[in-house]
């Protein structure tokens, strides 16, 4: 019981950080993640401390007092008084209070080699002592340190009763313990000498601290710890780079955003510069205010003139003529001094317009810091824009050893398992600081660290803020990502089908499509610092995205709570549990992700309550999955980098609801039963030579028909409806672009279509090509030893990506690809252009961003910097015969990057004397890059 009771006490603390009202200020939760890390410990000492009843007592004392100290009687005996001081001085005595029991625990432990060896830090003499002093007193004295309990319980109670303005009778009871009778465990006689103890006693031997990271720091010596240089690491060039930018020849006032997740070290950078001497020295005037989610003018007002040393005088004023008075003071007092503001933890672009008019511009080089985790926020306010990066293995690793051991070294025997631990942190430093705090409170052993679970409840807190303020159909889209493994790498395109077909789009704005909705809905994920892009494509939009570990592992725990999605392969690690339990999580849960294995358990798996299964397969695994119970089913997503995985077809078939289906197949076949899905949208299948039955024509909501190959597609014979809602088709081959095609296919935005053997030409009708105007990307491949030139094909004009491969077309005719007025990406692979020499001519790729050249004979290019005047990136590979870039490129104001293969020494040098040449007129902004195979 003792076990259950400390583990109630941590959940009881972890609702309470959850709260979002202002009970929760930042004294009071340091003081709530102080004792949930205290009970961490407790908890983790617990199997080798002989009494466990007096240790039950102790956790059911602390949780009980919690729970008084936010009951709504308890906070609302304050009236229109603040109760957050009083409550964060009471939480401070509690967790003084519990510091001395749990030290005296780990103490005891130590001693007697219950988890491991003494601590290092304590010599053999030490030892001695310790052990005759408590060796053979456990019980005493943890009797001694609940009574202490009992007496700040009585203590609180009497508090709350001064407080009251109401009968104290109608106040909810604290605790047994709390009164004259003695709980279970102890006798009701108590010597007065143990209590006599109880104020004397010696301070446990074992130090244990609660390592702080905060993202709240303040001048305030009592709740922050002081920060500088030497308590982080990584951030060296982040300090430099900011002071650098801070004392700056800018005249103007410079409002400088810092942008970053959650724990990833912000507010830690701001403190450090803002502690800087060069700093301090610098400006006439320094002022630090934390802004948070709850902000108010007046405490933003009172912040200002406390951090200036300015006394805050309320009393006998109406709050309108407070704040006039405030914001008048603070003004005057910036007015003409040069000063640095620190505006911490920002959340909204109003909360900046609410403060803005408090800072005058005095044209002296005046300075404003903003903290947030919004990039929206953050670019609203200012294009100067400070990114945070996670810390690489060696960065995380010396902060790791210097938070737990100091100036020494990691030991030999720990070294294996406390780089697991730090690897597991993914780089974020509130994560590893968390860690280390946890870690040098337990004995230093091998088998102690691989037990120790890792201490989430300050992480939580802080992912929950920004989880909290989420509208509903981002958190949908946020919690589904949940389904997908740890480190996957999400692809932008595959994410959004998948949220568009479980319907998250549906009461978005009717007047965009809702793949442009979806694609909106992951930036604003991606600039609450929820989703990290790993990847971005040309024109800066996602390419492909993941959620970092500690995101995620709050990810599935929220999905899993509010029933939405539950990631079986987290929930149940152990395949033998998985097994057993798996019928019965099917039956309560709508979403799930699972392994292809834990599917193929045919008749013992049956839901009718699964709507979307996201399935992975196991290494070295090939299942052959089964869902023929699955009757509600709308979405089968096997991923992509599984897909040997595959399913009865003449199931799938089955699962009339069926929206969404991406897997492999098991041959080559699609049988006609296909037309049973009514309802599906997308349809993927990771295949080669896939042959479609005519029926796929009578699928009217199918939006994307996607496989590595088709074979020519049939079209029905007589009359038939086209497919409107079709979006994607590729990769066909052999397309036949027929007149009735097109018709069948009239709002197709993306086309990928090959063509192989020797009787390409005329026959495929590509003219009528021209005819798709709602076609924004082409992918055209030629695979043929004789492959004519297509020097008559017309683009439709409504073209933004071309992607030619394989002798499409010849240079001289170029004017077909460059008069496209939208074009803004241009590939072009495998000798798709015939010829030696490229001349452009003027008018021509007016809005063109990147243009990409891989394999290719061209050797003389001659162009002017006007016929590319929008060119960003320009990337030339494996063109051997081209010795020079045109100079001229170098000049187009837009150009930021120029990457060359290590192929050819004479097209880098090329690269790097315009790089140079641009240096020498002041242009800094041109990148070369050397891409080594």
């Amino acid at each position: 019981m003792a076990y259950e009771a400390v583990e109630s006490l941590q959940q009881t603390l972890r609702i309470i950080l959850l709260r979002d009202d202002g009970v929760i200020t930042t004294p009071v939760k340091h003081q709530i993640i102080s004792i949930h890390d205290k009970a961490v410990v407790l908890q983790f000492n617990l199997k080798h401390f002989p009494d466990k009843e007096t240790t039950r007592e102790v956790a059911n004392t602390t949780e009980e007092i919690i729970q008084y100290l936010f009951s709504p009687q308890y906070l609302s005996d304050f009236g229109s008084k603040n109760p957050t001081v009083r409550l964060s001085d009471q939480l401070g005595e509690l967790a003084e209070e519990l510091e001395s029991t749990v030290g005296y625990m780990v103490d005891y432990c130590k001693i007697n080699g219950g988890s491991g060896s003494p601590a290092v830090s304590v010599g053999s003499s030490s030892r001695s002592a310790l052990k005759s002093q408590v060796e053979d007193l456990p019980v005493e004295l943890l009797a001694i340190y609940t009574n202490g309990l009992r007496r700040l319980a009585d203590k609180i109670l009497s508090t709350g009763r001064e407080v009251a303005d109401d009968d104290p009778s109608d106040r909810p009871s604290i605790s047994p313990l709390a009164s004259k009778d003695v709980a279970a465990g102890f006798d009701d006689d108590l010597s007065d000498s143990a209590v006599a103890a109880s104020s004397s006693r010696p301070a446990p031997t074992s130090k244990y601290f609660v390592a702080d990271f905060a993202e709240d720091p303040s001048d305030s010596p009592s709740i922050y710890p002081p920060t500088s240089r030497d308590d982080v690491v990584g951030i060296d060039e982040d300090i430099l780079q900011m002071i650098d930018r801070i004392t700056g020849n800018s005249r103007d006032q410079d409002i400088l955003p810092i942008v970053g997740m959650g724990g990833i070290g912000k507010s830690t950078l701001a403190k450090i510069v803002y502690d800087d001497p060069s700093i301090k020295q610098h400006f006439d005037v320094r002022a630090w205010v934390t802004i948070s989610q709850d902000y108010s003018e007046e405490s933003i007002l009172s912040q200002l003139l406390a951090s200036l040393n300015r006394k805050v005088d309320v009393d006998g004023r109406d709050s309108l003529e407070v704040i006039t008075d405030e914001m008048r003071r603070v003004y005057q007092n910036l007015w003409g001094r040069r000063y640095l503001i620190v505006m911490d933890d920002m959340w909204s672009v109003e909360a900046w317009d609410c403060v803005r008019r408090f800072f005058p511009d005095n044209s002296n080089r005046s300075r404003i810091i903003l903290t947030t985790r919004q990039m929206d926020v953050a670019t609203a306010i200012s294009r100067n824009i400070h990114m945070m990066r996670f810390l690489d293995d060696e960065q995380s690793w010396r902060l790791f050893q210097r938070k737990v051991f100091g100036d020494q070294d990691c030991p030999l025997d720990l070294q294996s398992v406390g780089q697991k631990i730090v690897r597991g942190c993914g780089g974020l430093p509130l994560k590893i600081v968390t860690m280390a705090g946890l870690l040098s409170r337990i004995p230093s052993t091998p088998k102690s660290w691989q037990q120790i679970e890792v201490n989430d409840g300050q992480l939580e807190s802080i992912l929950s803020l920004s989880y909290n303020i989420l509208p509903t159909h981002l958190r949908k889209c946020f919690l589904y990502m949940s389904g997908f493994p740890e480190d996957y790498e999400i692809r932008n395109s595959e994410l959004i089908k998948l949220w568009i077909a479980e319907g998250f789009m549906e009461q978005r704005n009717k007047s965009k499509s809702a793949e442009v909705a979806a694609e909106e809905c992951l930036e604003d994920l991606i600039k609450q610092s929820l989703v990290l892009a790993i990847s971005r494509k040309i024109d800066g939009k996602t390419k492909s995205c993941r959620l970092h570990s500690m995101v995620r592992d709050f990810c599935v725990r929220q999905a899993g709570q509010e029933k939405f999605l539950l990631s079986v392969m987290d929930y149940f690690s152990n395949p033998i549990l998985r097994r057993h339990f798996l019928p019965q999580v099917l039956q309560n849960h709508r979403r799930i992700g699972v392994s292809c294995h834990d599917l193929h358990l045919k008749d013992s798996t049956h839901s009718s309550c699964t709507t979307s299964i996201i399935c992975s397969s196991q290494r070295g695994y090939k299942p052959k999955g089964s869902v023929d119970n699955f009757t509600s089913l709308r979405v089968l997503h096997v991923l992509r980098r599984n897909d040997h995985s595959y399913w009865e077809l003449g199931q799938v078939f089955e699962l009339i609801y069926l929206t969404y289906l991406a897997s492999n197949i098991p041959d080559s076949i699609v049988p006609p039963a296909i037309a049973k899905l009514q309802n599906l949208q997308t349809l993927i299948i990771y295949r080669s030579g896939v042959r479609l039955p005519v029926e796929i024509w009578s699928l009217r909501q199918l939006r994307h028909l996607i496989a590595f190959s088709f074979h020519p597609l049939l079209l029905p014979e007589g009359a038939s409806l086209s497919l409107e809602n079709l979006q994607t088709l590729s990769m066909a081959t052999n397309f036949v672009c027929s007149e009735r095609m097109v018709k069948m296919i009239p709002n197709i935005k993306k086309l990928g279509i090959c063509y192989s053997g020797e009787k390409f030409g005329a026959g495929y009708h590509l003219g009528n090509l021209i005819h798709l105007l709602r076609l924004e990307k082409l992918k055209l491949e030629v695979h043929s030893s004789f492959a004519p030139h297509l020097d008559n094909l017309v683009f439709p004009p409504s073209l933004i990506k071309l992607e030619l491969s394989g002798g499409c077309i010849s240079w001289n005719n170029m004017t077909i690809v460059g008069s496209l007025p939208k074009l803004q990406v241009l590939t072009l692979k495998n000798y798709a252009c015939h010829g030696e020499q490229w001349e452009t001519i003027d008018g021509e790729f007016g809005n063109l961003i990147h243009l990409l050249i891989d394999q290719s004979n061209l050797k003389c290019w001659t162009t002017d910097s006007s016929h590319f005047p929008r060119l960003q990136c320009l990337t030339l590979h494996r063109c051997p015969y081209l010795d020079e870039i045109p100079y001229e490129i170098g000049e187009i104001p837009t150009l930021q990057l120029i990457e060359v293969d290590g192929h050819s020494q004479s097209l880098m040098d090329s690269a790097k004397e315009i790089q140079q040449e641009q240096l020498e007129y002041g242009n800094e902004g041109l990148e070369v890059h050397v891409k080594r195979s």
